[in-house]
């Protein structure tokens, strides 16, 4: 499976509107306004291992389209995972971990994924600036996933929340529902 180089745009129709969907782990199920049966919801903390550093986790929540097969993929890094494991330094080896995740959610493999890498309080001990979002382009190889660090776009939440077709709940609210060893305070 290959993910897009170009995505769709933001503003495509097809991707508008509040949809819940039916949700994993104790997920949200359409609370933010009407459900669209044509996106599924995912949320879930995904352990992955890091290149060089070792065992490490992020916050997944992604939405796939039953019509296109495509996902957005909404990876939040924690603040709970290690300084050196951080999600950009190796978003390969965390795609890599993710999608096996949302296959077994969704049933089917995607047609493609949209991946954006997600930054905020939530992600330091420090923080130091404003929520952030970034596209993240990957290629798929014999290998597994490679970023080779060209092409990343920068995204509004609103954008973000137009790919999802949902509302952006607060990391911490959804940390709340997950019981995952490493985000229990």
């Amino acid at each position: 499976m290959s993910t897009p180089t170009t995505p769709n745009s933001p503003t495509d129709p097809s991707n508008h509107g509040n949809h819940g969907g039916p949700g994993n782990h104790g997920g949200p199920s359409g609370s933010e306004g009407s459900t669209n049966p044509t996106l599924r919801y995912f949320e879930d903390v995904v352990d992955w291992r890091h290149r060089r550093a070792g065992r490490a986790h992020t916050l997944v929540r992604a939405v796939h389209s039953t019509t296109t097969g495509r996902v957005v993929a909404v990876v939040s890094e924690l603040a709970s995972n290690p300084d050196d494991r951080g999600v950009t330094d190796d978003f390969g080896s965390v795609a890599d971990a993710v999608l096996p995740a949302l296959r077994r959610a969704f049933g089917a493999e995607p047609v493609e994924v949209f991946w954006i890498a997600h930054f905020g309080a939530f992600s330091y001990h420090d923080p130091t600036g404003p929520e952030s979002f970034t596209q993240i382009l990957l290629t798929a190889g014999p290998n597994g996933h490679v970023d080779d660090l060209t092409g990343d776009r920068t995204f509004t939440v609103r954008d973000v929340e137009e790919l999802l077709g949902r509302a952006l709940e607060p990391v911490d609210r959804v940390l709340a529902r997950i019981d995952h060893e490493a985000t229990r305070g």
